[in-house]
């Protein structure tokens, strides 16, 4: 009996083991579901990246507080009374990674299925600071956790979907320096030029890590 107890929590051990990738990548999103008349449900939901609809957002700041804004679902239907009721769905963060990412959603698809590349500009500081307002209850918002630098970025270089280029700006500690990487062509490039970038080239990932 000791033996299978033994066994049974050498299981449960390994299944609450986390990879490298969800230690380090990981996160948690806390979605509240609002029902007229009928108590909230709740539930978590892992994360890599978050993605980021910006159409409505000029900063990452707008863009982060519009993932958390309340929206209202269409066609809910009760699971007691199986009727057509009014409710409304709020995502906030439950858990931050050590290393933040995020999706800057720059390509749509229209009713069509057409997939076209929004070409707006969208700031980002170097220093980003997690609002408490988009942390749920749970979430330790005092720990200091909240609190990211940028250190690398993924660039995609194009007006159009089909025919874009893809380039890197990565922060090299043993320089002290950011580096582009654009193919095989690797050049130490000026904080400015990571912050503000030029043309038809648009931030597609931000890799911030925690402070």
């Amino acid at each position: 009996m000791k033996s299978m107890m033994n066994m049974f929590e050498r299981e449960d051990e390994e299944t609450n083991k986390q990879t490298p990738i969800e230690n380090i990548f990981g996160g948690k999103l806390l979605s509240n579901i609002h029902k007229k008349g009928e108590e909230s449900t709740s539930n978590t939901q892992p994360f890599f990246t978050l993605q980021l609809d910006i159409e409505r957002a000029t900063t990452i700041f707008e863009a982060l507080k519009h993932l958390t804004d309340v929206k209202k679902i269409e066609g809910f239907i009760s699971s007691k009374s199986k009727q057509n009721i009014e409710a409304w769905q709020q995502i906030l963060i439950e858990q931050l990674p050590v290393v933040l990412v995020l999706h800057l959603k720059y390509f749509q698809f229209d009713w069509n299925g057409d997939c076209s590349k929004i070409t707006k500009k969208v700031s980002y500081p170097m220093n980003l600071q997690i609002d408490p307002k988009i942390l749920s209850e749970g979430t330790n918002r005092s720990s200091g956790k909240e609190k990211y630098k940028l250190f690398a970025i993924v660039y995609h270089e194009g007006e159009e979907v089909s025919d874009g280029h893809y380039l890197t700006d990565a922060f090299h500690d043993g320089y002290n320096t950011w580096l582009r990487f654009d193919d095989e062509k690797v050049k130490a490039v000026p904080e400015h030029s990571v912050l503000k970038p030029q043309g038809h080239r648009v931030p597609y990932l931000l890799f911030y890590r925690r402070i």
